[in-house]
C-alpha cells in the first residue's frame, strides 16, 4: 500500500502539479491516517462472535473516526473551495486505490483477501463487475468532496457528515450482500445531497 500511494503522489505531481497536488496528497494522507485509526477499533471488535453487532460497531466507529480525521485535516491545512476540493477527491482517490488493489489481489493472495474482508466489515463492498465499481467510485468521489467541502466551510457540519458516513457504512455492512440495489441507492442519495450541501455552503458563504 506504502508503494501505492508513493506511485499515485508522484502521477499527481505529474498530471496536476505542486499545488493541486499538495492539496490532493493532503487528503491522501488524511485518508492513509484514518485507516490507521480505526484499526484498534477493527481489532476489538473482530473478537465479537454477534455478526450484526460487530458490523454495526465496526461501521459506525469507521465513519466517526473518518470524520474526525477529516474535520482535523481540514482545520490545520485547507483553506478556500479550491483547496477543499482537491483534499476530497485525494481522500476519495486513495480509498478508490485501496479498493482496486484488494480487488486484484483478493483471490490470489492471503493478504489481500484479508483486506478485502476488512474492507466488508468497515462498510465496503467488494464486486468484480466494471460497472458497479465505477458507480461505487462516483459515488465515494461525490461523498468525499461534499463532506470536505462541508467541514471546510463550518466545522459543526462533521456532526452531519459523521452521521452520514456511520449510516452509509452501517448499511453496506449489514444489508449490501442481500439488498444491494438499495443501499447502493441510499449511498448515492447521501453522496449526491453531501456534495449539492457543500456546494451550496460555499456559493452562500
Amino acid at each position: 500500500m506504502a508503494g501505492v500511494l508513493l506511485l499515485l503522489a508522484a502521477a499527481l505531481v505529474m498530471l496536476l502539479g505542486v499545488s493541486e497536488a499538495g492539496a490532493a496528497l493532503l487528503g491522501v494522507l488524511g485518508w492513509t491516517v484514518a485507516l490507521a485509526a480505526r484499526l484498534p477499533v477493527l481489532a476489538s471488535a473482530g473478537r465479537l462472535h454477534a455478526v450484526r453487532q460487530r458490523d454495526t460497531i465496526l461501521g459506525v466507529a469507521s465513519g466517526v473516526t473518518d470524520e474526525v480525521v477529516r474535520l482535523g485535516l481540514v482545520l490545520i491545512v485547507v483553506s478556500g473551495i479550491g483547496s477543499a476540493l482537491w483534499t476530497g477527491f485525494g481522500w476519495a482517490l486513495a480509498g478508490l486505490v485501496f479498493v482496486a488493489a484488494t480487488q486484484l489481489t483478493q483471490f490470489s493472495w492471503p493478504i489481500g483477501r484479508q483486506a478485502a474482508e476488512q474492507l466488508r466489515s468497515q462498510g465496503g463492498f467488494i464486486s468484480t463487475h466494471p460497472v458497479h465499481g465505477g458507480v461505487r467510485g462516483i459515488t465515494a468521489t461525490s461523498f468525499h468532496l461534499g463532506a470536505t467541502l462541508l467541514v471546510a466551510s463550518w466545522p459543526w457540519w462533521v456532526l452531519v457528515t459523521a452521521s452520514a458516513h456511520a449510516l452509509v457504512n452501517v448499511a453496506f455492512a449489514r444489508w449490501a450482500r442481500r439488498r444491494l440495489v438499495p443501499v447502493e441507492l441510499l449511498g448515492a442519495v447521501v453522496s449526491a445531497a453531501l456534495l449539492l450541501g457543500g456546494l451550496l455552503t460555499f456559493v452562500w458563504r
